[in-house]
């Protein structure tokens, strides 16, 4: 692949606006400009719309809201919903709760190919660290060693060696174990060729390990970005009453070495969300 002209960046999100704020104010730091933003809404209120409609304003890069109504934990639907609205040859899966470095798109960017995704790290910031960061809703990215070392001597980070790392892509393989949904990009056409997320599963947990388990079935290969990760708001653990089941339908992808999920972007019916893009409001 070329280097894509430009990225589709989806982030998701559910009712974490301050969370959303710093996570959007880091793609506006971006060293290249060459993307898209969308927010896959999972049903977040009013207070998450009215912080989107304001930072439309003057986003440097198209900013597009598409929101779902609440229903449960439904990450794979919305984003299918936004899968089929993306013109972008490529696309960057990330969260809402993971702060971008300046150059996150430009590595992306760099080392985009037809053939592999690429799955990225994070690094983890401290409960208190998150709080301070929520009061003042802004954050510069761009640091020198010397700040990043007093971060992690005060255990505001858990880890520092990715912080200072240049960007660098691994040799293709096939490993599963440690993909980051979080942190994650491939061709906008493997999402397709894949079905797109597979709505069977509910609730928190392994529907990205059965995304890129689908990935690496349908032959793409696994790159690992080193340098470069996203910075992780702390938070609480979302529940996982379902992870059991998850675990089970996971396990049955593997076995059959499955590549189109079960329920996907071809068995999408009447839509139930609301799209927002550039400065005007739908919903």
């Amino acid at each position: 692949m070329n280097m894509p002209a430009s990225i589709a960046v989806v982030i998701s999100t559910y009712n974490a606006p301050d969370f959303l704020c710093l996570t959007l104010e880091g793609y506006r730091q971006q060293t290249d400009l060459n993307f898209s933003v969308y927010i896959a809404d999972d049903g977040s209120s009013d207070e998450t719309r009215a912080l989107i409609t304001h930072m439309q304003t003057d986003f440097p890069v198209p900013l597009q809201h598409v929101w779902q109504a609440d229903d449960g934990f439904r990450k794979a639907r919305i984003h299918n919903q936004v899968i089929q609205r993306i013109s972008e040859p490529y696309t960057l899966l990330t969260d809402g709760d993971c702060i971008p470095l300046p150059g996150l798109i430009a590595a992306h960017r760099r080392f985009a190919r037809d053939d592999c995704f690429i799955s990225g790290s994070r690094v983890l910031l401290s409960e208190r660290r998150t709080t301070a960061l929520c009061r003042e809703s802004c954050f510069i990215t761009g640091h020198p060693f010397i700040w990043w070392l007093n971060q992690r001597a005060r255990g505001h980070i858990n880890r520092l060696l990715p912080l200072l790392l240049p960007s660098t892509l691994s040799s293709p393989g096939e490993q599963l174990d440690g993909i980051r949904g979080c942190h994650l990009s491939c061709p906008t056409a493997a999402l397709l060729r894949i079905n797109g997320f597979d709505e069977s599963f509910e609730g928190w947990g392994r529907e990205d390990s059965d995304l890129t388990a689908r990935l690496l079935h349908a032959g793409f290969r696994r790159c690992n970005l080193r340098g470069t990760p996203v910075l992780h708001l702390w938070h609480d653990e979302f529940s996982r009453h379902r992870l059991d089941e998850n675990d089970t339908m996971l396990q049955a992808c593997l076995n059959e070495r499955r590549i189109e999920a079960v329920c996907g972007l071809r068995q999408l019916q009447q839509p139930d969300t609301v799209a927002n893009g550039g400065q005007t409001s739908d919903g």
